[in-house]
């Protein structure tokens, strides 16, 4: 074979570097397979990330848990056994302490969490997408570890500080607003103050709170469960999905966040408006680390330490010193 033609032909290491195989004389060539072929059109830009589900998928998870959270809104204070809402009793207690209900109700809001985390793996198989990549660059090593969860219980301070402060925001405005209201008529009978709307609200979440060993060990395991799921669900599977279908991250993590905080129906306007904003909060962290872990220990934290806070506010009676609901 002549030189000048050897010095033409690709060597086989450069095709094999790219993954295609080098043409021989019988192989058409790509300017005639261009001619040959239609035009495929313009390739994907890198922005148009691919969704991780189907569509109708997540469409499916978000009316259930809008539905869910809608239903123990109404049904919370029938006194049913709803994980995702307070009740007026949790029923009676045994000879140690123990109540079966608020036991079940943990129970049933582990199994929903697992539920919903199921639904979520099976979208994620629909398109053949690791169930693994929804945890992100998870930490490898004792120091990956102690340093995430350093930043996750900062993390948690400083949003503890934003919410503080918006709900001591949101408490005046309300106050004053009450205040300046026209007086209501006979029939309309005895509004409601903020204060006593949210001690009544108070009242009803303590009796989720847990009240002896038992109860206590019941309520960290849920926590941690919560705290994982939750992240993943939210923070791993609709983010990604709402910033890959809208193709805009701001718009993707704000429509994540009132979700979560709409699926806290029971704790009324102020809660969902709170919830949602810490909902963007740990969107924020996710993005900032690259990964679930932080989220998922402030969450689980958090949880754990309300329950704690509840549990203390009914050991000492101090609900007996906030303004009554009647």
């Amino acid at each position: 074979m002549p030189d000048d033609i050897e010095a033409n032909e690709p060597a086989a290491t450069d095709f094999a570097a790219t993954g295609l195989a080098a043409p021989t004389a019988m192989q058409p060539q790509p300017d005639q397979l261009s001619a040959a072929l239609p035009h495929p059109g313009p390739l994907p830009q890198p922005s148009q990330a691919r969704s991780i589900a189907p569509v109708w998928h997540t469409v499916i998870l978000i009316l259930g848990i809008l539905a869910f959270s809608i239903w123990g809104s109404k049904s919370g204070t029938a006194g049913a056994i709803n994980p995702l809402a307070p009740v007026q009793s949790a029923g009676k207690a045994a000879a140690d302490g123990t109540n079966s209900v608020r036991l079940i109700r943990y129970s049933l809001t582990g199994t929903l969490e697992l539920l919903v985390v199921v639904w979520v793996a099976f979208g994620l198989r629909l398109r053949k997408i690791p169930f693994r990549s929804l945890f992100g660059a998870w930490p490898k090593g004792l120091n990956d570890i102690t340093k995430e969860a350093a930043i996750a219980a900062a993390f948690w301070i400083c949003s503890m500080l934003v919410l503080v402060s918006i709900a001591l925001s949101w408490g005046a405005v309300q106050n004053r607003i009450y205040k300046h209201r026209p007086a209501p008529s006979a029939s309309e009978g005895t509004q409601k103050s903020p204060q006593q709307q949210q001690a009544e609200l108070v009242r009803q979440l303590t009796e989720l709170a847990p009240a002896n060993s038992i109860e206590i060990a019941s309520w960290a395991l849920l926590c941690l469960l919560v705290g994982f799921s939750e992240e993943l669900i939210f923070r791993g599977y609709l983010q990604s999905q709402g910033i890959a279908l809208l193709r805009n991250l701001p718009v993707g993590v704000a429509i994540t966040s009132v979700i979560f905080g709409a699926a806290h129906g029971y704790q009324g306007l102020r809660g969902i408006v709170l919830i949602s904003v810490y909902g963007a909060l740990f969107s924020g962290i996710t993005l900032l680390r690259k990964n679930l872990f932080p989220g998922m220990l402030a969450h689980s934290w958090h949880d754990f330490a309300t329950g704690m806070m509840l549990a203390f506010i009914r050991s000492t009676h101090l609900l007996d010193h906030l303004p009554s609901s009647h």
